[in-house]
């Protein structure tokens, strides 16, 4: 076969590099053929992704999340060989990192399709978030440092617990309008996996062409902690209230909103800056992409 393998060597401090030579290693020493792309090279026109007829993409949640549109087009199953901080999309779809069983998934395992949200425009796979954890990504982003995985969010946390940027949003969920929580924390999910392992919506399926809705009223810190810690236990969060759709319109109530999505800054058409300001209004939907994903080989 041949088989693509989109590395970024950024990602878990030398991880991806090092993975990406065993894994290529084992694949040709199995008689495939390698191509190996970095994928700040690729464009949605890159053609030649068309040609894999596998694709192994080795990096964080991130890396996946900018491979999507190629995804989209071209069809190719991929398979998620996970090097990054949290590493969402591999824990949802139960994928391994050792390169033999890595092979195993590429020679024997098949393909099931899986639901591509879009938010604004731009396709997503795991998550979108309106309030504090948002605005925990963006100061992540300006505090980031090159030492990597969870030490980087203490600052963000930290700063978040003193002055925290809960959402101010108006939701309608399949063309209904809901009344709107003044403060809150608003989460939109494709795949039940979340960061910490919290999976605030557990029951969330990318494969049910449905979105999970979470809003939770949180306008303070201690709030947003009980919150988490519920969620951890797999317990009901006071004052929130869940929903299942197909389309979600959010707009903008009385104060900007912080915006992210699979864990990066939502900077969208309309969001740039990834800020949801007052009176802008947004969709989120769910049914009209799908991806294709390598699943595990039969026992």
């Amino acid at each position: 076969m041949h088989i693509g393998l989109i590395v970024n060597t950024r990602s878990g401090r030398n991880k991806a590099a090092t993975l990406a030579d065993r894994c290529s290693l084992v694949l040709s020493d199995r008689k495939h053929t390698i191509n190996r792309v970095d994928p700040h090279d690729l464009s949605e026109s890159d053609d030649h992704f068309a040609q894999m007829d596998r694709v192994i993409i080795i990096g964080g949640d991130g890396t996946v999340h900018h491979t999507l549109p190629l995804l989209i087009k071209h069809q190719v199953p991929f398979y998620h060989l996970a090097t990054g901080t949290s590493n969402l999309i591999s824990k949802e779809l139960k994928m391994p990192r050792s390169p033999a069983a890595i092979t195993n998934w590429i020679e024997q395992g098949g393909s099931k399709e899986i639901d591509v949200a879009r938010l604004d425009g731009v396709p997503f796979l795991i998550m979108c978030n309106f309030g504090m954890d948002a605005s925990v990504i963006h100061r992540f982003e300006s505090s980031r440092t090159s030492s990597g995985g969870f030490r980087n969010y203490v600052l963000p946390v930290t700063n978040e617990v003193f002055r925290p940027l809960p959402a101010s949003v108006y939701i309608q969920v399949d063309g209904e309008q809901l009344a709107e929580f003044p403060r809150s924390n608003l989460l939109i999910a494709n795949m039940r996996s979340y960061a910490l392992g919290l999976n605030p919506c557990n029951h969330a399926d990318p494969a049910d062409n449905k979105l999970d809705l979470l809003e939770c009223r949180c306008g303070s810190t201690p709030a947003w902690s009980i919150q988490g810690l519920l969620a951890r236990c797999r317990l009901p969060i006071f004052r929130s209230r869940r929903h299942r759709a197909t389309k979600i319109i959010v707009t903008g109530g009385s104060c900007p909103s912080p915006v992210q999505v699979d864990g990066e800054i939502a900077r969208t058409p309309s969001m740039p800056d990834g800020i949801l300001h007052p009176a802008q209004e947004i969709q989120v939907s769910v049914g009209h992409d799908r991806i294709r994903a390598i699943s595990l080989p039969n026992p």
